[in-house]
């Protein structure tokens, strides 16, 4: 089995509206998302009585891997010929006689070894969370403009960035343990799975905290950087984000470690991957 990876890429989604355009987004609805449904519509709090403490612009990771495979095999299949009524003793075909077997209902049959030729294709794109969560509605990020993250250690962030928890090997092994199934076959000619995409992005986040100092409540309301949708009950981070963006470490994937993508053992793979130097000299 061949398994071809391709070029791996990181990309910014660039926001759609600026931090204080959101700001004035969740200004407009802080009263019902921070009080909720607490209480009578006497006893809600005034919007001067929630006061915006902390605010924060932070790009969370998802991953999008992009796969297909091809295979050309052939297994061997009994054919059962049914005769067209109980007086057909014998068939020729392909210039070669058979006898007929009768039945103990319907017309006699005979039954011929043959083999069926195969080819099959799949494709496939999964998208997952930081933390390697499938989750298929990040799709709908991929309509918005991005820019490309060529060199990681020199990229200037205009918010904090979060790592992924989860790095492109496990990501990459979870697609192909998905695409790759076994098949019934006496010969396989081609068995190639080619990851054509495989990419981390990175989407803006707006998070502001307010505090309700009548009820000594905090809450934080996330404003989505791209389609502007607010929630409540959300985090912020303060700067607490330390780590940082190594594309090594990211993209995990090796020549040793590609054998353990593939399901079941004893399995021989040739990994053909992307030549790519991002580091400067």
């Amino acid at each position: 089995m061949e398994v071809q990876l391709s070029e791996e890429r990181v990309l910014r989604l660039v926001p759609q509206l600026t931090l204080d355009d959101a700001r004035i987004l969740v200004e407009n609805k802080k009263v019902h998302l921070v009080a909720g449904t607490v209480g009578a519509l006497f006893t809600r709090p005034k919007p001067e009585e929630i006061t915006l403490s902390y605010s924060e612009l932070r790009y969370e990771p998802f991953w999008q891997v992009t796969a297909c495979t091809h295979m050309v095999y052939e297994r061997q299949r009994m054919f059962t010929v049914s005769a067209s009524g109980p007086e057909v003793k014998q068939i020729t075909l392909l210039g070669q006689q058979q006898p007929t077997q009768p039945q103990p209902k319907g017309s006699p049959t005979i039954v011929l070894s043959g083999v069926e030729h195969c080819e099959e294709d799949q494709r496939l794109r999964r998208m997952f969370t930081g933390d390697g969560t499938n989750k298929q509605d990040l799709e709908r990020y991929l309509s918005f403009g991005s820019e490309e993250v060529i060199d990681l250690a020199s990229y200037s962030w205009d918010g904090a960035c979060m790592p992924p928890d989860t790095k492109a090997g496990a990501i990459i092994r979870q697609v192909i343990t998905e695409i790759v199934r076994p098949v019934k076959a006496q010969v396989i000619h081609t068995e190639n799975v080619s990851v054509e995409e495989i990419q981390l992005f990175f989407r803006p986040v707006y998070a502001f905290e307010y505090l309700w100092a009548a009820k000594n409540k905090r809450v934080v309301i996330e404003c989505d950087g791209l389609t502007r949708d607010l929630t409540n009950g959300g985090k912020t981070f303060k700067k607490q984000i330390k780590s940082l963006l190594d594309r090594d470490l990211l993209f995990d994937i090796s020549a040793d470690a590609v054998g353990t993508f593939v399901p079941g053992g004893g399995i021989f793979v040739k990994l053909t991957k992307a030549a790519m130097n991002f580091k400067q000299s």
